[in-house]
């Protein structure tokens, strides 16, 4: 079986097969189960980008750290500082940032930064410009290991209207699922022509306008580009869904995307729900590892 493995992981080294995470918030617990199915696989990539949460979960992927995620979502996520109304008013997000990416990774769960700076992966993060509204694309080899970890993830995972924007470099970044939430197009371009997306959303699901977008107008009234980024999302999002659909057909993508139907909202408070959705992330990647197996050894022809 080891043999066999590394005979495919040369496989994917010679295709250069890409990673592609995406966000959701607590349904990021999928991705979380999926991505640990491959480190007890031993499965790693030289292309991996991510959003917000699926940035976390990839993070700990690219450390090699199994578990972490699956900890973050099912245990740390019951600290009363992981998210709540009282963050608001403490730091003006509804997510504690200084929690998730300072007293985290630093003290409760320690994140491998050494490994994570060492990785050969090339990690991508998506952010999204405040000024432009324009997508930004931030490798982890270009920073500090914990600099990126605490100022790149977090731009990243900074939802407007309910968390402060980043600072990067002079510039300021909220969630890079503003402007780019699957970003397969930026993997293609970066020259990964075949790609493995993990969605954390079923097939039927399509976005709708956001309730909300009208809020817009008023907070961000000095940005003109992420308004209009904020208020085109959702038909951004639905275009990426047909592009992959098109790419599916063509077999140039492997997607995992929750089959059973989902019932955890992006800000999930309940442990056996999350647990359950990260549960079924790991036992569908189980389900279809065969046939992953199998779509390498068709585009390898």
């Amino acid at each position: 079986m080891i043999e066999m493995m590394r005979y495919y992981w040369r496989w994917i080294k010679i295709l250069n097969i890409g990673l592609v995470l995406e966000g959701g918030g607590m349904r990021g617990a999928y991705t979380a189960g999926v991505l640990d199915f491959f480190l007890e696989k031993n499965l790693s990539f030289p292309y991996v980008i991510g959003v917000s949460a699926g940035a976390n979960n990839g993070a700990n992927f690219v450390a090699g750290q199994r578990g972490r995620s699956r900890r973050i979502y099912l245990e740390h996520s019951r600290h009363p500082e992981y998210m709540g109304l009282k963050n608001l008013i403490k730091e003006k997000s509804y997510f504690g940032m200084d929690f998730l990416f300072n007293v985290l990774a630093d003290k409760l769960d320690p994140f491998d930064y050494k490994a994570f700076g060492e990785s050969p992966t090339c990690f991508k993060v998506v952010v999204t410009e405040r000024e432009t509204g324009e997508a930004a694309y931030f490798q982890h080899r270009d920073f500090d290991p914990e600099f990126f970890v605490k100022n790149v993830l977090r731009a990243s995972s900074s939802l407007p209207f309910i968390s402060r924007p980043v600072e990067i470099k002079g510039k300021y970044y909220f969630d890079g699922g503003i402007a780019d939430s699957i970003p397969v197009r930026k993997a293609i371009e970066d020259g990964y022509k075949y790609n493995i997306i993990i969605l954390t959303r079923n097939k039927s699901y399509r976005k709708e306008p956001a309730k909300i977008s009208f809020l817009a107008d008023l907070v961000y009234r000095k940005y003109p580009g992420l308004i209009k980024s904020l208020k085109n999302r959702y038909l951004n999002y639905n275009k990426t869904l047909d592009f992959i659909a098109e790419l599916e057909e063509k077999k140039q993508v492997f997607v995992f995307r929750p089959i059973k139907q989902l019932e955890v909202t992006r800000t999930e408070r309940d442990r056996d729900k999350l647990k359950d959705l990260y549960e079924q992330g790991y036992m569908e990647a189980a389900e279809q590892y065969r046939n992953l197996l199998e779509w390498i050894n068709d585009i390898r022809g």
